[in-house]
């Protein structure tokens, strides 16, 4: 089994992220060949589509920035009820990114919005930050 860990799914919040895990997930539940099991915020409790997946009701709900920091936060802290979640993945899938929870077993990590790195001069010396 596939896990896909979506912990950090802000509805409205995250643009072209959000489109690109969106799009992936109904992808997926077309044509994807393996089973799979999204964990998901509670904030973003319906985004699995057709995908199997279940909320994790441990993961505190956040949307404004500091409560998302708190929330990371306390899942980076507190991982053990979270990664019993995903126990029985071969592998996990983290699309946002941020690898929470951590685990010790093989993942896939996308890396999107990296265009401060490729064209600094198009961002502000904070935005680079």
């Amino acid at each position: 089994m596939v896990g896909i860990s979506l912990l950090t799914l802000v509805p409205g919040e995250l643009g072209g992220s959000e489109t690109y895990v969106r799009e992936l997930l109904s992808g997926l539940g077309r044509v994807g060949q393996h089973d799979y099991r999204v964990l998901l915020p509670p904030v973003a409790a319906d985004a699995a589509g057709s995908l199997p997946s279940e909320v994790a009701t441990e993961y505190r709900s956040a949307r404004s920035v500091p409560q998302r920091l708190a929330a990371m936060s306390a899942a980076t802290l507190r991982p053990g009820p979270l990664r019993a979640r995903l126990a029985a993945a071969r592998v996990v899938h983290y699309p946002l990114t941020l690898r929470i929870p951590a685990l010790d077993k093989p993942t896939v990590t996308s890396l999107l919005d990296v265009q401060h790195l490729d064209l600094p001069g198009m961002f502000s010396r904070a935005e680079r930050a």
